[in-house]
Formats: C-alpha cells, structure tokens, sequence
C-alpha cells in the first residue's frame, strides 16, 4: 500500500520517541514515595505510563513507515525551503515563541492570573481570534477561572 505521508510518519514517530522517552526519564526521577503513599502511588506513575504508551504508538509509528512503501525518506533542500516559507509553518513558530515566553514569564514576580490573562489576549490578538471585546472578555474569564480553579477548589500551587 502506498503511503502518501511516509516521511512526516517517520519523523513523527522519531521527535514523539524523543520525547515521550524524556517523560519517561523525567517521570523515573519524581519521588517514588511521599507521605509513606505506596509507589503505585507516586507522582510519576501516571506520567511514566502515558510517556510509556506513547513510545511503544510512536516505535509503531516509525516501523511501519520504515517497512511501507511511498515517498522517499530523505528530505532535500527544495523541501526544507517550501516547508520553512509556509505560512503555517510562520504561525508554529510565532506561536511556539510566544509560549516560551510565557514560561518565561511565569513565576517571576507578576500574579499567575496576570500572566495567564496577557499571554491568553496577546495569543488571541495575533492571531485575529475575534472582535476586541471578544477577545478581553475570554481571556479575563479564562484565566480568572483557570486560577480559581486550580487555586483555590484542587489547592495547586501556582507559580
């Protein structure tokens, strides 16, 4: 069977191997036992086995486009060209900047609401999300919620 996306298949499969392997790491180095909770119990057990899940559907994901017939593996440079002029590709990158940022920003002396709030509005303004009031309106009551809701109702921390 010809496989129209073999090479976004087998990149795919090798950037999700990556990471979901650093879950698994990142998972392993949690503490294993808090408040003489039993180790099914830790913090990294849930994290551990979604990254766990993901590794074997992404090493699923990478053999089969290895073993299927299609496109060719490699990637020249007329294709690097084509992919890094498209506009999605200028709106992945603008929004993965604009995310760092954000971590960046988190935990830095400004209220996480605060935070939430501009990131939510700057996010939305960017890239033309709705009508002004739209916009504040939502990103108000996203981050008000998200803060209440975490902060106050399940008591997580918030940087």
């Amino acid at each position: 069977m010809e496989r129209e996306f073999r090479r976004q298949d087998f990149y795919t499969g090798l950037i999700l191997s990556a990471v979901s392997s650093s879950v698994i790491a990142e998972s392993w180095r949690m503490p294993r036992t808090l408040q003489s909770w039993p180790a099914y119990a830790g913090p990294g057990v849930v994290p551990g086995m979604l990254g766990l899940g993901l590794l074997v559907m992404a090493i699923a994901l990478t053999v089969r486009s290895v073993r299927g017939s299609g496109s060719s593996l490699e990637i020249t440079q007329g294709d690097a060209r084509a992919y890094l002029s498209d506009t999605g590709t200028k709106r992945l990158g603008l929004m993965l900047g604009l995310s760092v940022l954000y971590c960046l920003c988190l935990g830095h002396g400004l209220p996480y609401w605060l935070t939430t709030g501009a990131y939510l509005l700057l996010v939305m303004v960017v890239f033309r999300a709705g009508p002004w009031w739209q916009i504040l309106l939502i990103a108000a009551v996203a981050a008000g919620a998200i803060s209440f809701t975490f902060g106050r109702i399940f008591a997580v921390p918030l940087p």
